[in-house]
């Protein structure tokens, strides 16, 4: 019985998941970098936002991929004086990835991977694989409340860290664990590459050469202590339903 009733809970969280979402985008700094692609390019200069919140991540515990086309994707201006919603040179940074609430109040567990950048369709550069680094560690993208633009819409102690047990390809990603202070779809987290103290921080992409911009990602709602009791009790009346 007691397996059934675990068995039961489980679909129902996994069926709650299913029906939550986050908004996915990214921002690029225009520092007009001559650094190669994935090195350190700078941190000054206006940030375009990247089809701003056009794409979701499913919170069902799988690999989903997210494009960005830099040629012809629609560019909304976020911050600096000379971000206009044009690409100003041939190549900037990734700042930050834009994850936007829909309607999650539970704490996130959420995994990247595979951060790409690929020319004219065949020159593929894969400099975000997190591999080679110790467990825990911060590489490329700081802590969910670093950034001031969007710690007032998180509950303080979230993390980011180097995951050596979880991977779309190799053996390693990078793990956040953050929670949105409500529901609401106004809440939103500025994952940023900024400043450049950490490794692989301020990763150079290009604007040109039929850029496309890519990573891989994927997200669990967290359950509260409650939320399982809760299923667990639902879980248990429907099968003393079934049983009558």
């Amino acid at each position: 019985m007691n397996r059934t009733l675990g068995t039961l809970a489980l679909a129902a969280l996994a069926a709650a998941s299913m029906s939550q979402g986050l908004m996915i985008s990214f921002g690029t700094r225009e520092t007009g970098t001559s650094a190669a692609i994935g090195e350190n390019g700078g941190t000054s200069g206006g940030i375009e936002w990247v089809n701003l919140d056009g794409q979701t991540l499913h919170t069902n515990s799988t690999w989903q991929l997210f494009t960005f086309t830099m040629a012809t994707d629609p560019l909304t201006a976020f911050a600096g004086t000379t971000a206009n919603g044009v690409l100003d040179g041939v190549a900037g940074t990734i700042e930050n990835i834009r994850i936007k609430n829909t309607n999650i109040s539970n704490p996130i567990r959420l995994w990247i991977d595979d951060v790409t950048d690929t020319l004219n369709g065949t020159d593929v550069y894969n400099f975000g694989t997190f591999e080679g680094y110790a467990d825990g560690q911060e590489v490329m993208f700081q802590e969910p409340n670093f950034s001031g633009s969007t710690a007032p819409h998180l509950v303080a102690g979230g993390t980011a860290k180097v995951d050596n047990s979880v991977s779309h390809t190799g053996n390693a990603s990078y793990r956040l664990d953050y929670q949105y202070i409500d529901g609401t779809a106004a809440r939103w987290l500025r994952l940023t590459t900024h400043p450049t103290t950490q490794p692989q921080a301020a990763p150079t992409i290009r604007y040109d050469q039929n850029s496309v911009v890519s990573f891989w990602m994927k997200a669990e709602v967290v359950p509260e202590p409650s939320s399982m009791i809760a299923l667990g009790l639902g879980a248990a009346a429907l099968l003393r339903r079934r049983r009558k």
